[in-house]
């Protein structure tokens, strides 16, 4: 049997569409899903917009209100992943790990350098280790990203130019 992973979406490069202004976070989570259907092979999935933000406009007061969509969402799955813009993807990472303390599932945050309608994305990757980590690790609050795994208090941002940009700081990936 499949375990129960929810998708909760943020917004960020992952989810943008070409607009005449530039690319925009506009893809929610079920269009996410079904622009990856091989995700249903690893999971039964649930999802869930939170907010459609360009993560450098992610502040403390949505890391309350993704803190929230997670506990309530926990309820009911085995694992967690969200998609999340990755200018500020190492710091809503690290503010949630203390802000889930004792949360027993999960949570893995993943995002990518291409939109996922791209057709070079790192997108479709990230998305199924993500999902393949949210249905096995133990519980706790990660950055997947590039074939890495990386707790959330290890994870930082050091490239923008590159698929390979995270690394794990103090810690082994």
């Amino acid at each position: 049997m499949l375990p129960a992973i929810t998708l909760l979406t943020t917004g960020g490069t992952i989810a943008s569409l070409e607009s005449p202004d530039g690319l925009v976070p506009a893809m929610h989570a079920a269009d996410i899903l079904k622009a990856c259907p091989e995700l249903e092979r690893i999971a039964k999935v649930e999802t869930r917009d939170v907010f459609s933000l360009d993560s450098s406009n992610i502040q403390p007061e949505e890391w309350q209100v993704l803190a929230r969509a997670v506990l309530d969402a926990a309820r009911g799955c085995q694992g967690i992943v969200i998609t999340h813009g990755t200018d500020t993807m190492a710091y809503s990472a690290s503010a949630l790990s203390f802000m889930l303390q004792g949360l027993n599932i999960p949570v893995v945050l993943t995002g990518s350098q291409l939109p996922l309608k791209h057709p070079l994305s790192d997108a479709p990757s990230n998305l199924r280790e993500a999902f393949t980590v949210a249905a096995q690790a133990p519980p706790g609050v990660y950055v997947v990203f590039h074939h890495k795994v990386m707790y959330g208090t290890r994870a930082v941002k050091l490239r923008t130019l590159g698929f390979d940009a995270f690394d794990s700081i103090n810690a082994p990936a």
